[in-house]
């Protein structure tokens, strides 16, 4: 039989994306830390709906067959960017099934969530270090809830209809 393909490289570190993410943000990671080795296959994620969807489609199935091969890739993680299929059930199998899985990273609010749903036992938990993007979007996020109350509180609709009007 031979090596579970991580085991081989104990220099490297193996990040699957079971979420999609940019070519973009790859070429990035991988370009400042060249020991990333970072897999991926869109092929059998779901198609994002808007940018930062996580979920994808809900109507996408995967064959048998694309299912297996995503269940392979995400069993070869050292390092996981996103739960698989964002499901408990699929984070609790890969952990099960991948004992080299040692970093989870949750991406959607709600991640802890997740983890915990997922059931793990106190040896997995132990053995993995799950962190989240919690808190990233809070500036914008803050900035777009304080552009709805000073267009609320100046009356945006009204200045609009007349800057209109003035044309």
């Amino acid at each position: 039989m031979a090596p579970h393909p991580t085991r081989a490289r104990l220099d490297r570190l193996r990040v699957v994306a079971s979420t999609p993410v940019s070519e973009a943000l790859v070429s990035h990671i991988v370009a400042r830390e060249p020991r990333i080795d970072f897999a991926r296959d869109e092929a059998l994620l779901p198609p994002q709906r808007f940018a930062g969807d996580h979920a994808g489609d809900p109507a996408f199935r995967r064959t048998a067959e694309q299912q297996r091969a995503f269940e392979d890739l995400v069993d070869s993680a050292q390092a996981l960017y996103g739960v698989p299929d964002e499901h408990p059930a699929a984070l609790q199998r890969t952990v099960r099934n991948n004992p080299d899985l040692r970093w989870v990273h949750t991406m959607p609010a709600g991640g802890g969530a997740q983890v915990k749903a997922a059931d793990l036992t106190a040896d997995e938990l132990g053995r993995i270090a799950f962190t989240t993007s919690a808190g990233v979007h809070a500036e914008p996020l803050a900035e777009y809830a304080l552009f709805g109350l000073l267009a609320g509180a100046k009356t945006l609709p009204r200045l609009l209809r007349q800057q209109r009007e003035t044309r």
